[in-house]
């Protein structure tokens, strides 16, 4: 037995030797680098008609993690190239990992390949927040149930239409503060990779998916008399639903615009980003919902910075216009939020939020108005 060990623990040696040795040899290098985001949150006078809500519980403590390698190196050619892998700390949706992609730049630019978000996703400005975690706009934590009651719990204006589906992004060079990207999606799928059988590709029948997503987006920022200025806008399309031979599909299609605008002065940062998605999607009989309509959301904020203290207010409005069959809701979401956040140190900070979310559907069981308040921890490494 001692032998069998000795023998294994030369083995691993050997192996590690190897391994570093070709390591040693490798053009591209490995990093690391994540965030860790925790924050406990409140829920206080909530008013609303569902009994689902009235019954919820009034606090809870929530995180998000994810840690991330990244391969880099610089060829003899002068092109830098390597790959990004995103782990996720939770597994709650079912998918461990985040973005994957490889990347290859120089003078040209730089091309990505693999699930990665859209052009405009990657380009897109939020209305401004003191906090990385809270906010008006697309927040990583929010504590309104007013998503039980109506379209959803919280209004963002970048989203995008496939999220991190494997798809193709090239990024032009900076041009005197002026800056492109354009990507293709073939469908809305991550995580592909061969199979044993069936189609090499993909069927292009796939009921209720989204295929062929285009996007472009467009970005200026620059630096003048003490002013930082950005401003931009994104337009994705998604040409249809693939649908079985024989079934029509003219009808169904989504886009989305999105646009932004900022100014930094003194420390102050003031600005506004808008998102409009139209969508005309028919089950033709497949199972799933039809509908169409618009979604809309639309809001400003203004953020001060005092080392080691930055605080802000921002406010956002979403308008979502659903048709199905005969029927037709348009729901209206308000959604104030006052944010702050203290810096313990480089990459460390507490984060604090305080927000009234006001949801108002067409009839008085989908009204909804809260009070919230959060606390939370963000460590990035």
């Amino acid at each position: 037995m001692k032998q069998l060990l000795l023998g294994t623990t030369a083995l691993v040696a050997t192996g590690l030797m190897v391994g570093e040795a070709f390591a040693a040899d490798n053009t591209v290098k490995l990093g690391f680098g994540g965030r860790y985001l925790g924050a406990a949150g409140m829920v206080f006078s909530q008013d609303s008609d569902d009994d689902t809500v009235e019954d919820s519980r009034d606090h809870v403590f929530k995180q998000d993690i994810e840690v991330h390698f990244r391969g880099e190196g610089v060829l003899d050619n002068g092109l830098t190239v390597g790959a990004r892998i995103e782990l996720e700390g939770q597994n709650q949706s079912g998918d461990q990992i985040d973005e994957s992609f490889a990347f290859l730049s120089g003078g040209f630019g730089e091309v990505r390949f693999g699930d990665t978000g859209e052009a405009l996703g990657q380009m897109c400005y939020l209305v401004p927040s003191a906090s990385s975690m809270f906010g008006a706009d697309s927040p990583n934590f929010n504590f309104s149930n007013a998503g039980v009651n109506g379209y959803g719990a919280t209004n963002g204006t970048c989203y995008g239409i496939d999220d991190k589906a494997t798809k193709i992004v090239y990024f032009t060079p900076n041009f005197a503060g002026f800056s492109f990207a354009a990507s293709y999606t073939p469908d809305d799928t991550e995580d592909t990779r061969n199979t044993t059988s069936g189609f090499a590709g993909r069927n292009d029948n796939n009921p209720g998916q989204f295929s062929e997503t285009w996007s472009v987006a467009g970005n200026f920022s620059t630096d003048w008399n003490g002013f930082n200025i950005a401003a931009g806008a994104g337009y994705s399309m998604a040409n249809d639903i693939e649908l079985p031979e024989g079934l029509d599909d003219d009808s169904d299609d989504v886009t989305e615009l999105n646009a932004y605008a900022q100014v930094g002065f003194s420390g102050f940062t003031i600005g506004g980003a808008y998102r409009l998605r139209d969508f005309n999607i028919d089950s033709n009989g497949l199972g799933f919902v039809s509908r169409d309509g618009e979604n809309q959301v639309y809001g400003a904020g203004v953020t001060y910075n005092f080392d080691p203290w930055t605080v802000g207010i921002g406010w956002t409005h979403g308008d979502y216009e659903v048709k199905g069959g005969s029927d037709s809701e348009d729901e209206n979401h308000d959604d104030f939020v006052a944010t702050g956040s203290y810096a313990l140190g480089p990459g460390v900070a507490i984060d604090g939020m305080a927000e009234y979310s006001d949801y108002n559907g067409d009839d008085n069981e989908e009204d909804y108005n809260a009070w919230a308040a959060g606390l939370g921890l963000v460590v990035r490494f």
